[in-house]
């Protein structure tokens, strides 16, 4: 009877340390991690906006599993909040001189958040895990108005992972990534 009750509990510790914990991923403060293109002097900028448009700004991306989607990962993260203290940090590094009021400003920007999908998959020795960050900007210089649409794309293998927290590394470097590439291409602007 007792071989039957340990056989029993060390099944149940195996599944239980297989199965995939799936816990809300976070997205860390961006670090400041902007090197590019310094912007012209006394150039000046009014982030107006961030906004979230996605239909659901829980879900972050998901597990396939077999060619089929077997989990969905999901944050509880302000993404439309994070991503405006970091432009606003990554603009400042840049040499962009901030204001608060629009009318004082060289460049008033709106940003959106279209898209963020992160796809983990079961392949072995390929690459794993893709991420895709699409961002849609929009840049008011008085008489212009342009629209510019960005996409950070990435993709790596990671040891096969039961952890979502093993992702956020990879969401963090698309995050910051997106950042960078928007504030690089703003200094030419």
């Amino acid at each position: 009877m007792k071989k039957i009750l340990f056989l029993l509990v060390g099944a149940m510790l195996f599944m239980g340390g297989c199965a995939y914990k799936n816990e809300a991923i976070n997205l860390h403060a961006y670090k400041g991690e902007y090197s590019g293109e310094i912007a012209p002097k006394n150039k000046t900028v009014y982030l107006r906006s961030v906004k979230d448009m996605r239909t659901s700004q829980k879900t972050i991306g998901y597990i396939m599993k077999d060619g089929a989607k077997y989990q969905s990962f999901y944050s509880d993260a302000d993404f439309a909040n994070k991503y405006k203290e970091g432009l606003n940090y990554a603009l400042d590094i840049a040499g962009f001189r901030p204001v608060s009021n629009p009318n004082d400003a060289t460049v008033v920007m709106d940003v959106m958040i279209k898209n963020i999908e992160l796809v983990y998959n079961d392949k072995n020795f390929d690459k794993n895990l893709k991420g895709e960050i699409e961002i849609e900007v929009v840049l008011d210089r008085g008489q212009k108005v342009t629209t510019q649409s960005f996409r950070q794309k990435a993709s790596k293998w990671i040891a096969p992972s039961y952890n979502s927290k093993d992702i956020e590394p990879f969401l963090y470097t698309l995050f910051a990534d997106s950042i960078n590439d928007i504030t690089s291409r703003l200094t030419n602007y």
